[in-house]
Parts: C-alpha cells; structure tokens; sequence
C-alpha cells in the first residue's frame, strides 16, 4: 500500500435558511439589506447565483474549533506594523512559531521584513477550497423586519439569506507537519526561533550546505498530533455569521477522509442535487477509488449523518474499499488506525 503522506477529503454541510458569511450592504435600492456572499455561474445556459462561504472564513472557523477542541493555545493575530506617519496598521503576523502553536504548523504564517529585516513564510499544509451551494439544490430568500421605535415611525431593514449544502473539499500536507526548510529567501523559521528551540531538531544540509531542513526529534509524534486534532476539529466544526438570527450546525453531514501518497484533492463535485435530499455521486467515487488505487494509502472513509443522503443505503453497500460510519465515527476510526 502506498505511504501516508497526505490527508484529503471532502464536506458537505446543512445550509438550510442559513446567512453564514456576509458581503456587506448591497447597492443601489438594495442599500439597506445585508447580502451574503455570492458568485455566478451559469447552468443549463442560464445565470445562477451560488451562495458561498470563503476559505478564509471558514479555515477561521477550523482553527477556532481545532484549538478549542484540543485545548491549543491560539497563534493570535497582532499587528506588527504601521504605516509610515499613520496610526494604520499594515502588516500582522500569527505568532510564527510552529513549535509551541499547532495552529501555525497546520495553517502556516508570513511576515513581511522590513528593509533589512528577516522575512518568515510558511505556506500552509492545510488546503481547502470555498464552500459552495450544490447544483439544483440552492435558493436565495428576504427576511423583511422593522426596528420599531419608541418615537416615529418603524425602520424596516432586510437581510438575503439562503437554502443550499455547501460542499467543499480539502488536503492536509501531513508529511510536512513538523519539518521545517530555510531556503535561502524563504525561510520557514526565524533566526531566534531555531536557536531557541535548537536541541529540538534533527538538521540536514539542503542544496550542499547552503539550506537547512529542521526536522523535530518526535516529529512523527507531534505529526499524528497536530493530523488528529486538525480531523477532530473538521468533525466538530463551528462557527458562522448571523447565528442569533439564521443560526446554522455548520459540523460536517458528510465527512470523507483518506490517506494518500500523492496531494491530489480528489474528493471534489461529488454530490447530487436532484433528489428531495443531497446524494453522493457513488459512481464517481468508486470511480476515484479505482484510478487513486495505486496512491491510496488507506480505505476510503465515509462518514454520514444518518437520515441525511438520498442514497445513505447505497453508501452504506460499498465494498471494502470503503469505510463507513458517521462523520464522528470515521474520525475517531481514522485517527486511531493511522494517527497513533
């Protein structure tokens, strides 16, 4: 079987009368109503309007969750610059310290050095793509209110929200956690920070001698570490905007998890909307399975709430290929099979 060296997946989840990630005001006679993220896309040659959640947002969601989950000290964000004869800030960082904050060896950081000033950038292990609403399954609705007044006359405002499953799909960089390179002008720690944590490392010469690959003594330790409590906090996943008035469960409804040796995010456009309820695409799934067979370092695991898929029971009838559980359930089977 080919070597654990990345985690990818998909999510779906339940945006039923939701509002979890606003664009503002709209324009024009719209001035007064909060709208939500959209984009365009056409379908069966007319224009539709997708509603959205950003990565940003919700890679800010997981990081809150995961730090909560796992009782993680944040890597908060602060700033560290000004710009020249303003108060305005125009440069922050996280705490740029893998080491101490999980958070930033999942998710990554970047400062930007002033002239002279050492310049620290970490891309993230964790890749993921927006979440947007499933075709055929996504509708766009007002909520017209007032705020009445003690004194004249009520001020009516409104709000758009949406009806839709918002899928989206990811990859962790799982060889990567805990392995740090400083190539030159691109360096993943600081200068203080390697020779703080220097008794800490196994380090190699990259490039002859000129780079440097820091690699911590428990890396494989601090690795199932950092993987396991990132898949806890995707399984328990919150967060959202408007929860007092459009409150939604973000946690995933359909959760896929597999190992692989290759950092293909393959688990992408896999559900149907047609039916009353969300479906999985089966055929493109064991279709995947197939052609990744050779790169799949463990079984496919599918986790679904019960109730929720049009076809849970042909999910439920795949082969051995496939693991199937709740989305809970196939976190904790993974992580205690592969992260241990």
């Amino acid at each position: 079987m080919a070597e654990l060296k990345n985690i990818t997946g998909a999510l779906l989840i339940d945006a039923s009368a939701a509002f979890l990630n606003g664009a503002g005001l709209g324009t024009g006679e719209d001035k007064n109503k909060v709208i939500p993220k959209t984009f365009r896309e056409k379908v069966n040659n007319r224009v539709e309007e997708v509603p959205y959640v950003s990565a940003q947002s919700w890679r800010r969601w997981l990081r809150d969750t995961t730090n909560e989950e796992n009782g993680w000290n944040p890597s908060e964000l602060r700033a560290i610059g000004k710009s020249e004869g303003k108060e305005s800030t125009n440069k922050i960082a996280t705490e740029l310290n893998p080491i101490d904050f999980p958070e930033d060896d999942l998710f990554g950081y970047m400062k930007s050095g002033a002239k002279g000033e050492e310049s620290i950038q970490r891309t993230s292990p964790f890749k993921s793509s927006i979440l947007k609403g499933i075709r055929n399954m996504r509708t766009l609705n007002n909520d017209e209110a007032f705020v009445h007044l003690k004194e004249g006359t009520p001020l009516p405002y409104s709000t758009r929200f949406y009806s839709t499953h918002l899928e989206g799909f990811f990859n962790l960089e799982y060889y990567r956690l805990g392995v740090y390179e400083n190539l030159g002008s691109h360096q993943e720690l600081s200068k203080e920070l390697v020779e703080q944590h220097q008794d800490k490392f196994e380090i190699s010469d990259l490039n002859g001698s000129k780079f440097k690959r820091y690699k911590l003594k428990d890396a494989q330790k601090i690795r199932n570490k950092n993987a396991s409590g990132l898949l806890k906090g995707l399984a328990f996943l919150r967060g959202g905007a408007k929860q007092s008035a459009f409150g939604s469960d973000v946690s995933p409804k359909v959760l896929i998890l597999a190992g692989m040796e290759s950092a293909n995010p393959v688990f992408n456009n896999i559900f149907i909307g047609t039916g009353e309820k969300p479906a999985l695409n089966i055929e493109v799934v064991k279709q995947i399975a197939s052609d990744y067979s050779s790169k799949l370092a463990t079984p496919v695991y599918i986790g679904i709430r019960a109730g929720y898929l049009q076809n849970e029971e042909d999910v439920k009838a795949l082969g051995e290929s496939f693991v199937i559980d709740s989305p809970i359930g196939i976190v904790n089977n993974f992580t205690e099979k592969y992260l241990k």
